[in-house]
């Protein structure tokens, strides 16, 4: 029987896909473009550090003016990232970097050493 520890997912992540060597492939939504106006879902692996991301960008076609209507699709964006995950999940031998330790304070220095001072040699004259 294998235990499994559970710590807490990082911040933002709206799923998880654990791959066959315990990494993990992260799914969050972010925003494609500074406005906040286009949004992404991206999924990236914490073993083998690959990453895509799946716009929730899609239209179709308006019969009341010439052109197509744009909107954002969350559930395409999701459903495609989540399929991408769960293939990558599958497939993936990336183990994931150990966690780091944390800092150590830095000790006290001690006294600094004497230091010498360089002088160059005494030329010596010869006398003929």
């Amino acid at each position: 029987m294998t235990t499994q520890t559970t710590t807490a997912w990082p911040e933002g992540v709206i799923a998880r896909y654990l791959t066959v060597v315990d990494a993990t492939v992260d799914l969050t939504h972010e925003d494609e473009t500074s406005d906040g106006k286009k949004k992404t879902t991206r999924a990236t692996c914490t073993g083998c550090k690959t990453s895509t991301t799946h716009t929730w960008a899609d239209s179709y076609p308006s019969y009341s003016r010439p052109g197509v209507t744009e909107f954002q699709n969350r559930d395409q964006g999701d459903r495609n990232a989540r399929d991408w995950a769960q293939k990558h999940a599958d497939t993936c031998r990336a183990l994931p970097r150990p966690p780091t330790p944390a800092a150590q304070p830095n000790a006290e220095p001690g006294p600094e050493p004497k230091r010498r001072f360089w002088l160059p040699a005494r030329r010596t004259t010869r006398t003929v």
